[in-house]
């Protein structure tokens, strides 16, 4: 299955769960209060997605990773990323590609 085609049914399946969490926000329109409540929870889902589902399936090699980055530059959806949580990638990526190098030389 294509990215294009993931990316849809993805979109698909999201659909009516959007249109709730857009339904809701219309509801308490004019309630900051209520707004900033919905806006805390999507804020919590969106942080749990990424820590438990999408940052462990990050790649290993930074070839791999930069045809991740590609991809997403490419077509759209940047997620956000917290910045210190980047540079652990980041740091994670060039500590096991060191160690990588380190074995290569070894042998």
């Amino acid at each position: 299955m294509t990215a294009g085609k993931q990316n849809l049914d993805v979109s698909q399946s999201l659909g009516p769960l959007l249109q709730e969490v857009v339904a809701i926000a219309t509801q308490h329109e004019g309630e900051g209060h209520t707004q900033l409540a919905i806006l805390r929870q999507l804020e919590l889902l969106h942080r749990n997605i990424c820590e438990n589902y999408f940052y462990p399936t990050l790649p290993e090699r930074r070839r791999d990773l930069y045809n991740l980055l590609r991809d997403m530059e490419e077509n759209g959806g940047w997620p956000y990323i917290a910045r210190p949580k980047l540079k652990l990638i980041m740091q994670s990526l060039m500590e096991a590609e060191a160690e990588q190098l380190e074995n290569t030389e070894l042998e």
